[in-house]
């Protein structure tokens, strides 16, 4: 089983608040516990915090980075893709994974959110850990929904161990996107 961790990222010598970096860090753990790998963009912020965590907890992690170059990675990813795709990147940790959690998170975030809410991947959403964690809510149909199609709905919990228990019991869920042939392609028929 993959679970995704989405949230915000830090550049070299930024620091993000510790109520988001200790979150990440327990959510890490917590995927470790549960058994499954954990997926991430791979860089520095909440996915260098969720993987430092699920490493500690001798879970796997795998990053899809936005660069070309595996030594910009966080030093807690165990597999390394170099993309070298930017933010494009965001389509294989949304669409390739069983479930994500959403930490904080600004504008890619919300982009990994609408990608996979538009592949039927569940999302659960942490909130109190600022950002767009804390402002979906508001945004959705029903306080689940992003959209009229209803293809999945989002959750919301405000503890890291929920988080992921939730993010573990929707995993099994089937699929129900739209199956737009400009995301799937010949592969996917």
């Amino acid at each position: 089983m993959t679970i995704g961790v989405i949230g915000r990222s830090s550049k070299p010598g930024e620091t993000l608040p510790e109520l988001v970096t200790n979150a990440a860090y327990e959510i890490g753990r917590c995927i470790a516990m549960a058994g499954a790998a954990l997926v991430s963009g791979g860089t520095g912020g909440v996915m260098e915090a969720s993987c430092k965590g699920a490493r500690e907890a001798g879970g796997l992690t795998i990053g899809f980075l936005p660069y070309a170059d595996k030594s910009r990675a966080n030093p807690y990813v165990d597999l390394i893709f170099p993309t070298g795709m930017g933010t494009i990147r965001n389509i294989l940790t949304a669409r390739g994974c069983d479930s994500l959690i959403m930490i904080g998170g600004g504008v890619g975030t919300l982009n990994e959110v609408t990608v996979a809410y538009d592949s039927g991947v569940p999302v659960i959403v942490l909130e109190g850990t600022t950002g767009w964690a804390d402002r979906l809510r508001s945004a959705l149909e029903e306080g689940c929904w992003l959209d009229e199609r209803r293809v999945v709905p989002i959750s919301f919990t405000s503890t890291p161990q929920s988080a992921v228990d939730l993010a573990v019991e929707r995993a099994g869920e089937p699929r129900h996107g739209t199956r737009l042939e400009a995301h799937t392609g010949w592969a996917g028929q």
